[in-house]
């Protein structure tokens, strides 16, 4: 289809032709492909037409095809772009034949938002028990000591973020322990990071305990940043002090 891009002007909408719908994403991550499908509607209550369906970015055609649609049916149109580090505006513009030129029939638009990428990563991982830590996961937990999570996520973007956090522990026999969800009160500096302490519970039975973090960035639009499914540490039985320790011997006669 020979039409000029720089030439596209204002055109009387429908006289055949009626572009009813821009099916893309509201936003896309930059270098990721954006799909694209343009629904036009052969609006001609008596007879079928050929109609030619151009779709455009940054003056960049990526959908130029034509297809005859019967009266009062629908055609879709489809075609992808890679998304630039910017938003961008899809244009898209219908056509019918009159001999030799093709007259400009409808037009629409739609908008495509640069979708933020969040970056966090949960940077330290740690079990404290009774007056001791270790990192998790941890192994050699003497039994009934009482447990307490502290995990840190770190913001790996460039701007300031609010974190959030949400772990479950659960015991050797799979019966969850504890359950703990939060988002930071403020927020996190680009490149630091933010501790986050659970509730303590009792390390009562040996044996591998297990726990699942995701640290989580937009509260608004929550995304996981990272996370992690694991053991937490592994229990075992104190071992008991010796009822002879503090024996020794003073002194003895040779004979």
């Amino acid at each position: 289809m020979a039409v000029a891009v720089d030439q596209l002007a204002d055109i009387a909408k429908g006289k055949y032709t009626e572009i009813t719908s821009i099916v893309a994403p509201a936003s896309a991550v930059a270098g990721s492909k954006v799909d694209v499908t343009v629904n036009i509607k052969n609006i001609d209550s008596l007879f079928d037409h050929l109609v030619a369906c151009l779709v455009i970015y940054d003056g960049t055609r990526f959908i130029d095809q034509v297809a005859n649609i019967r009266s009062l049916q629908t055609h879709s149109f489809t075609g992808s772009f890679t998304m630039p580090n910017k938003a961008v505006t899809i244009y898209a513009y219908s056509y019918y034949p009159v001999g030799a030129d093709w007259i400009l029939d409808d037009q629409a638009q739609k908008n495509v938002a640069l979708a933020v990428v969040y970056k966090g990563t949960i940077s330290k991982k740690e079990l404290g028990y009774d007056s001791a830590r270790a990192t998790i996961p941890a192994s050699n937990i003497p039994k009934d000591e009482g447990g307490l999570v502290h995990i840190w996520g770190r913001n790996d973007m460039t701007t300031n973020q609010k974190m959030g956090i949400w772990w479950e522990v659960k015991d050797p026999g799979g019966i969850i322990r504890e359950t703990y969800a939060r988002w930071e009160t403020l927020w996190t500096g680009s490149g630091k990071a933010q501790e986050f302490i659970g509730g303590r519970f009792n390390l009562d039975k040996t044996g591998t305990w297990k726990i699942a973090v995701q640290l989580f960035m937009n509260p608004a639009d929550q995304v996981v940043v990272d996370d992690y499914y694991g053991n937490l540490c592994a229990v075992i039985l104190a071992v008991p002090e010796s009822e002879f320790r503090g024996f020794a011997i003073s002194e003895y006669d040779r004979r």
